[in-house]
């Protein structure tokens, strides 16, 4: 411990010169959370998904400050269980974040956060687990059985489905 260690009271494990890691060898944000060369992420907002009034799940929307990327997570009220994604996932940058209903499904897994594009297509597990492709036009889904609306247009908002 130095001199100005000791005289301050700090415990030897606080200091910067103990901890004997130079700038470039300090921890790294994952590529995950890698959007522009100065990531600043911070939390957005929330978009809520209800049923009769009654909120069933909701999309945490994460954003940067340098270079305005959105991030999402999917949280379903009741489910447990840990996404197939840690973290903030990446997201194309022809890509944008939307969820997807299902019309036949009448439970709480009835909706599902995905990435669209403008016009391409999504695997989307349906009822009976039957999975099927869904066409996509202008980032919305075009189904006569599923509907979908983007996240950037109602953050801070609630959605009846």
């Amino acid at each position: 411990m130095s001199e100005s260690d000791a005289a301050s009271g700090k415990p030897q494990s606080y200091t910067r010169k103990t901890l004997g890691k130079s700038n470039e060898e300090q921890p790294k944000a994952p590529e995950v959370y890698k959007c522009c060369s100065n990531p600043q992420i911070t939390y957005f907002g929330v978009v809520n998904i209800n049923i009769d009034e009654r909120t069933i799940g909701s999309v945490d929307v994460w954003r940067c400050g340098s270079c305005r990327k959105q991030f999402c997570e999917e949280k379903i009220l009741g489910i447990d269980s840990i996404s197939d994604i840690v973290g903030m996932p990446r997201i194309d940058d022809d890509e944008k974040w939307a969820v997807t209903i299902c019309k036949l499904q009448k439970t709480q897994y009835r909706w599902k956060l995905i990435k669209v594009k403008d016009n391409g297509s999504i695997q989307h597990e349906c009822f009976e687990e039957k999975v099927v492709l869904l066409k996509s036009k202008n980032f919305k889904v075009e189904d006569e059985q599923h509907w979908s609306f983007l996240i950037e247009e109602n953050v801070n908002k609630a959605i009846e489905i």
